[in-house]
Parts: structure tokens; C-alpha cells; sequence
């Protein structure tokens, strides 16, 4: 990795002091003042003004890379975190009361399992306890015999009937002891918590209010952390549930609440799995329920450790947790290490079978693009059991019509002549109706394959029951700058996540290198199962140009599949050569607010609504401050 800031050696006086002025308000998301101030500029000085600001970008991205670097566990790389600011919650009184005194009202116990404890933790962690709104609950203190008399020392200066003071268990470790105080807990819920951490006040009035809500077995929350200096940071605003995040990212850890009836019957903590106990329990869980809640609101405070020691057993427990769920759901796979993320692992599934890959290119009048792409598809494809379908749109152009006239005599490519106007959602349509394959990758002609076992990394998520649309991580070309990994559905619609960040950036909880579920991905590159594909319907053809990819995403989800991107598989994506961008011209931004319009008439509950994105954070993963 080049050295942080070395890009700035290149500039100078008047030119770098405009760069960083310019960048400043790039920043400040001021980035209509910053466009306006550097096309202010004389011409001769606007590109290496413009080069500027893109390399003190590139030299920043290098400092979060460090500062996001793995080895600080999972505290990925938070941009704008410095802005964040944690607001203590009003106290509503009446509803506070109105809640505590439901017949129904759950109980909760809080179990904290204490390892090499510091009393002034412990303290701080006790003193939380007492001032949370809600009333209904107990917490019992779980020590391995070492620890005991730390833990007693600490709790007798509390006179809080609540704080239930754990009788030490003889020769038994820290997870023992966890499960025996839950199965002495009284409650109807068990909270996990560890010493050191500090719950919000009103962590356990929002967890009863979600179980009155949803009737829900398992809830996590949004969390931050409390750093060396005692002071709220790293708040990671998360997910609602996201199985194959999950899979890549233990995000459920703070706080996690857990129904006592289902928690006794998947079998509690297992001492095989020290270091992510959690993780392996709440794969268990899930497993067994979909009942699952996301309270969208800070309320645990993760106390910051420095314990390089314990990481890479940890990270080893971590993956044999996920390769004990995959044995148990009878899937084949392997947990692989994330080149760029050392601790990280990402699940490789293995692809059932050997399915016919029918791969639909439309296309006109783009010679030398197809060629392109076909040639990375044929040259670099590891896989080979693939037909490629090309719907020709109308093509009339000589080099392009003899173009598709030699591909149509080469050995596993069809050419199919689809002369109508320009509709993106029919002329996929039409190919998927021609395509033999029991799986479907609808590609863009202005795309290079980059990942040679790109088919088989892909159609090991499509296959998977709950997996709707599959999506790659696509690049703009001659650099390692993202243009797609997703897309976000927030108040302005659908957009592309990630775009313009580094393809080795770890970005937001790193969310540019694992794979994470989105509402949507793009149709540049999508896979998906034929059945699957059939069931929705297909792409709306009443969406011609725009959104017809997210529609689709978004009739998936509500049919209950997941949409996920492979952030291992990688393309060239030379965006929008074949059909121009919408952005240039008053009548295209008129037809995609039309389109934009459709598409939440639709699906109006996914209007400014995105449940794998939240809405605190803008789309660069900065934490908005409001």
C-alpha cells in the first residue's frame, strides 16, 4: 500500500492550497460549490486542480485503510464517524409506565459473563443497569471461580434487589458459568452483555417495546463504542436482518436479545467456540426461527478494547462457528480468508451440480464492446458449461452485423434479432424465453469479466433458497474505482452504493469487501435462478429503461428472497457506452422521474425506505449528523 499522503508531494502553492479547498468542500458534501469553484478556474489550471482533489481522496482512503484495518476487530472503517454524536433519548413518562404495566409485560435477565474484570468497569456497567426506564428485569454476573471475588467485592455496594449476585461454580470456566446464570434467570428474555460495556436507559424499555410489537425471538440493536478516551464513537447503524451479512459479519452481537425458550432448546453457550460464543449461539438461533427484530436505534455502548493477542483465536473461532452452520444446513462451502481484511472470512459455497449458465447480452451496433466482452467471458470463464444468448436490438452497422455474424458461428453462442424499439425489460425477457439454462446472467454488453471462477462464485449464492438476485462488484475502467456494489434505496431513489470508492477501501463496516445483502443490484451484471426469475414475473416491461433491475429486486424481496452482491467477483463496466447516460438530456431526466414514479406506485412501501441501509448513514457510509 502506497505510503498515506504521498500523493500530495505532486502539488504545490497555488494549485494544492485550490485542491484542498476544493476537497474541503467535497467533504463538507458541499460538492456543487466545488464543482462551481473549480470550472471557475482558468482552463489550463481545471485538470490538475481536478487531480489534485482526487489524489488528497486517494490519500485519505489510505489512512481510513489503516484506521479500518482488520486488526481493530470488526470496526471496519467508519468515514464521518468524527462528526458522530450520541443523543441521550427523552424519557417518555407516560409510555414508559403505560408499557411496565401490560399483563404481559416480558422480563428480561441480563446476563453478564465477567472475564479478568476491572472494578471500575463492572461499576459503570451496574450503574447503567440502575437507570434504565424499564423495570421488569434482573442481572446476574456469571464468574468463573478466578473472578468470583472481584465480582462480589464490586456488587456489594449496590442495594438493587435486581442485581442478583451469581453463586461461583468450582472448576468451571467463563461459558459455564454463562449458562448456568441462564438457566437461574428468571426472565422471559436473555440479554447478553459484557463488562465494560454500558447499556443506554432506555436499551431494555425499546427491547420490551419490540416484543409487544412483534412477537419477535431474537433482536439486535445499533451500537457504538466508548473509546480509550472515554468518549462515544464508531456508531455502527446496521442492517435490519440480513442472513448473508451474517454469514459474512457477526453484526448481531450488541445488544442481542434472545427468547428463553428457544435459546434452551438450540443448547446455550458452547465452550468449543470461546471468543465468539455469541456468533455460534445466534447461528443456532436463526436457524431455528425467523422471528427476528432490528430496534433501528443506539443501544449498547461497546466499550473499546486493545487485545491483539486474542484476535487471531478469535477470528479462528469465528470460522469454525460458520463452517459448523453450513454443516448443520447441509450446504458446501468453505469460509475463505479476505485477502485485503486479514481476521475477515467470506463464504465460497460451492456450486451443486454442474447447471447449464445461460448468459443474455443485449446489444446494437456495438462491435468492438461485444467483442470485448465475449472474448473475457470465453478467454477467462473457468467454468464452461455456458450458452451465451445475444439479443440483437436492430443492429445496422457493418462492422457490428458481421460482428454478430461470426459469433453466430462459434460453438455455444446464439444471435437473436429482436428489431422494436429500445426496451431493456423486454429484450431481457425475450432472451430469458430462448435460454435454456436453469440459471440466468443478464449482462451488459460494455462489461469485461476481471474473476475467473466468477460463474461458479455467483451460482453458489443463486442457489441458495433464500437468495433472490445475485450481483458482482463492477468497476469503472483503468482503475480500481467502484462504479457498482449495490444499490441504496434513499430519500433521492435508487442509487448506486459504494460508487466511486476504492475497490480496496474496507468501507463502512466493511461492507466494500464482504458480502453483504442489498435491496437491489444492478442488471449490468445479475444472476438469478430461472424458477426463481419465473415467479416474480420477470423484468416490467412498463419500465423500458430505468429501474427495471431494482423492480425486479424489489418483487424478490417481497416475495421473500434476499438480494446480495459477491464483492469477491469483479467487471469492467464501461457504464452506459450502449445507450448513453440519463443525466444528458431534459427529456431522459423527465422518462426516469416517470419511471421513478412507477416504481413506487408498486412497491410504496419501499418509498424513502431502505431495510438493509440505514438511514443515518449517507451513501459513502458517512454518518450523517442530525
Amino acid at each position: 500500500m502506497k505510503r498515506p499522503g504521498c500523493h500530495l508531494n505532486q502539488f504545490s502553492g497555488e494549485r494544492a492550497s485550490l485542491a484542498r479547498r476544493a476537497y474541503g468542500l467535497w467533504v463538507d458534501d458541499a460538492r456543487p460549490r466545488c464543482k462551481r469553484l473549480v470550472s471557475g478556474l482558468p482552463e489550463p489550471v481545471q485538470r490538475p486542480v481536478r487531480s489534485g482533489v482526487i489524489k488528497l481522496r486517494q490519500a485519505v482512503r489510505s489512512l481510513r485503510n489503516i484506521a479500518g484495518s482488520p486488526i481493530f476487530k470488526n470496526r471496519g472503517n467508519t468515514p464521518g464517524s468524527a462528526a458522530y454524536r450520541y443523543q441521550m433519548p427523552r424519557k417518555p413518562g407516560r409510555g414508559v409506565r403505560r408499557v411496565a404495566n401490560i399483563a404481559n409485560a416480558p422480563c428480561f435477565s441480563v446476563v453478564v459473563r465477567v472475564q479478568e474484570p476491572s472494578v471500575h468497569q463492572l461499576e459503570r456497567l451496574a450503574a447503567s443497569l440502575a437507570e434504565q426506564w424499564y423495570p421488569h428485569w434482573q442481572v446476574i454476573f456469571a464468574a468463573a471461580e478466578s473472578e468470583g471475588n472481584t465480582v462480589r467485592a464490586v456488587l456489594a455496594g449496590f442495594s438493587d434487589s435486581r442485581i442478583c449476585r451469581f453463586r461461583q461454580i468450582v472448576d468451571r470456566d467463563a461459558t459455564a458459568a454463562a449458562n448456568a446464570a441462564l438457566a437461574l434467570g428468571q426472565g422471559d428474555f436473555a440479554v447478553f452483555v459484557d463488562p465494560g460495556d454500558e447499556l443506554t436507559p432506555d436499551c431494555l424499555y425499546e427491547l420490551a417495546l419490540a416484543i409487544l410489537n412483534q412477537d419477535p425471538d431474537f433482536i439486535y440493536s445499533d451500537e457504538d463504542r466508548i473509546g480509550l478516551d472515554g468518549q462515544l464513537t464508531d456508531p455502527f447503524f446496521k442492517p435490519d436482518w440480513s442472513p448473508d451479512t451474517f454469514m459474512s459479519l457477526m453484526f448481531a452481537r450488541h445488544v442481542m436479545c434472545v427468547r428463553k425458550a428457544l435459546l434452551r432448546s438450540v443448547g446455550m453457550l458452547r465452550a468449543d467456540f470461546d471468543g465468539s460464543q455469541d456468533y455460534d449461539l445466534a447461528l443456532r438461533i436463526v436457524e431455528q426461527t425467523n422471528r427476528i427484530a432490528h430496534v433501528r436505534k443506539i443501544l449498547y455502548h461497546a466499550r473499546w478494547h486493545e487485545c491483539p493477542d486474542a484476535l487471531p483465536a478469535t477470528a479462528d473461532a469465528s470460522r469454525r462457528a460458520r463452517m459448523a452452520a453450513l454443516a448443520r444446513r447441509g450446504l458446501a462451502g468453505i469460509m475463505e480468508p479476505v485477502p485485503l481484511a486479514a481476521g475477515h472470512f467470506r463464504v465460497c459455497y460451492e456450486m451443486r451440480g454442474m447447471p447449464l449458465i445461460s448468459i443474455i447480452i443485449p446489444t446494437k451496433d456495438n462491435a468492438a464492446i461485444l467483442g470485448r466482452c465475449i472474448h473475457s467471458i470465453m478467454s477467462l470463464s473457468s467454468y464452461r458449461n455456458f450458452e451465451i444468448i445475444v439479443i440483437d436490438n436492430g443492429s445496422v452497422d457493418p462492422e457490428a452485423v458481421e460482428t454478430l455474424h461470426q459469433l453466430a458461428n462459434q460453438d455455444g453462442v446464439a444471435i437473436i434479432r429482436h428489431d422494436r424499439p429500445f426496451n431493456y425489460s423486454e429484450i431481457n425477457n425475450a432472451g430469458a424465453k430462448r435460454a435454456r439454462g436453469e440459471l440466468l446472467l443478464f449482462l451488459n454488453d460494455d462489461t469485461e469479466v476481471l474473476t475467473p471462477d466468477w460463474l461458479e462464485r455467483m451460482a453458489g449464492y443463486a442457489q441458495l433458497e433464500h437468495v433472490g438476485a445475485v450481483g458482482a462488484k463492477l468497476l469503472y475502467p483503468g482503475t480500481r474505482t467502484i462504479q457498482h456494489a449495490g444499490v441504496l434505496n434513499l430519500d433521492d431513489g435508487p442509487s448506486q452504493a459504494l460508487a466511486y470508492q476504492d475497490a480496496d477501501d474496507p468501507g463502512y463496516f466493511m461492507r466494500g469487501l464482504l458480502e453483504y445483502n442489498w435491496i437491489a443490484v444492478t442488471g449490468a451484471c445479475l444472476m438469478i435462478e430461472r424458477r426463481k426469475f419465473d415467479a416474480v414475473g420477470g423484468f416490467d416491461e412498463r419500465l423500458p429503461i430505468a429501474y427495471n433491475d431494482v423492480n425486479l429486486c424489489f418483487d424478490l424481496i417481497d416475495s421473500g428472497f434476499y438480494n446480495v452482491t459477491c464483492s469477491a467477483v469483479e467487471l469492467v463496466h464501461h457504464e452506459s457506452m450502449s445507450r448513453g447516460l440519463d443525466h444528458l438530456s431534459p427529456e431522459k431526466l423527465a422518462r426516469l422521474a416517470a419511471e421513478r414514479k412507477y416504481l413506487y406506485r408498486r412497491h410504496p412501501h419501499f418509498y424513502k425506505r431502505d431495510p438493509f441501509y440505514s438511514h443515518r448513514l449517507k451513501p459513502d457510509g458517512a454518518v450523517r449528523v442530525e
